[in-house]
């Protein structure tokens, strides 16, 4: 395993106040990279001790100043409640400004994973990050095409319902609240699995199946409470009504009666693809069981169609899913170089 310079922690505030956490890696003169994990994880994801070489190695090792956020998302941040509209305009921003002002940098590539990249195309799409010069989109942008079971639950309005007795998720052992959690790993576990692990069970409830239990390590998988965490309701009720439309949408935005005139296949007119003419690389697991591969399709041939092919690229990984892109025993070896690589082509 490779060894990484010492880290350099940034704390600083979102455009609205809340804080947030930026943690430096000086690997060399590419770059700067923005790391963005998902939502109810936290930048650990990029860091996996467990694994032979995990991402921030790899980038470091091949010459990049790499640069992890722990945005409100973050599990390593005080739970709050907010909607993916809150980080678009004021977390991504922000984010980029204090690499660029720490750097000296006129612009940045970024790497950004699940409801992380969702919210950063929402924000690039608004017009809010111009300094980002290539992104590579993991998993998901602006279309949001989930496995029917993930549809079923958005379609019963299960987030709204939960968020009466609930004001979040949380895969791991709650002590806050044993009986809640003893149920919810109780009905978790009526569902198919290739597993014996609440936690594994109860994030396949949350957020569809994460990952190939053949591409992560034992000592990955028993560790799972390490890397995630709760995950507030107001945001699983958000990520609903994206999956109910099938594409990015604000908060309640003209509620779903006037969603259908937009179809799958285009985003909201204010999410404007004029914003997103630039170096883009949209990745997909082949089996990924969160957001089907048909999502990162969409955006992709959406863009290619509003602003010429020559921006755009897309990897489907064989035999991957969602987060063993990142997490995979050997994914150093199948998986890394092909997002390096894509960040190398768009320097």
């Amino acid at each position: 395993m490779s060894t990484l310079p010492p880290a350099e922690r940034h704390d600083f505030p979102a455009g609205d106040g809340v804080p947030l956490q930026l943690t430096r890696y000086q690997g060399g003169a590419k770059g700067p990279v923005l790391l963005v994990h998902g939502a109810g994880v936290w930048s650990g994801m990029f860091l996996l001790p467990t694994v032979r070489e995990n991402f921030v190695q790899h980038l470091v090792r091949h010459g990049y100043d790499t640069w992890l956020l722990d945005w409100r998302a973050s599990v390593e941040l005080p739970l709050r409640q907010f909607t993916l509209d809150d980080a678009a305009r004021h977390d991504m921003p922000a984010a980029v400004r204090l690499v660029r002002e720490r750097t000296g940098a006129a612009t940045v590539q970024a790497v950004v994973h699940c409801a992380g990249s969702a919210t950063f195309f929402m924000a690039m799409a608004a017009g809010l990050l111009p300094d980002v010069r290539a992104v590579v989109a993991s998993q998901v942008a602006l279309h949001h095409i989930v496995p029917p079971s993930t549809q079923l639950k958005a379609m019963l309005r299960l987030p709204d319902v939960l968020d009466l007795p609930r004001d979040y998720l949380t895969p791991d052992e709650d002590p806050g609240s044993p009986l809640f959690q003893a149920a919810f790993g109780a009905l978790a576990g009526l569902l198919r699995h290739e597993c014996d692990s609440t936690v594994c069970h109860r994030l396949t409830f949350m957020y569809g199946q994460l990952y190939r239990h053949a591409r992560i390590n034992r000592e990955t998988h028993d560790r799972l409470d390490e890397q995630f965490g709760p995950c507030n309701m107001l945001t699983f009720r958000h990520l609903a009504q994206m999956a109910r439309a099938g594409y990015a949408l604000g908060f309640d935005h003209g509620r779903e009666e006037n969603l259908r005139r937009y179809g799958r296949e285009k985003p909201p007119s204010y999410l404007r693809a004029e914003h997103l003419k630039r170096p883009i690389t949209f990745v997909s697991g082949a089996q990924n069981g969160t957001y089907m591969p048909a999502s990162t399709e969409l955006t992709y041939e959406w863009l290619r169609e509003e602003n010429g092919a020559s921006y755009y690229q897309r990897k489907v990984l064989a035999g991957y899913g969602h987060l063993d892109t990142f997490m995979g025993s050997t994914a150093s070896q199948d998986t890394y170089p092909v997002i390096r690589g894509a960040l190398e082509a768009m320097a």
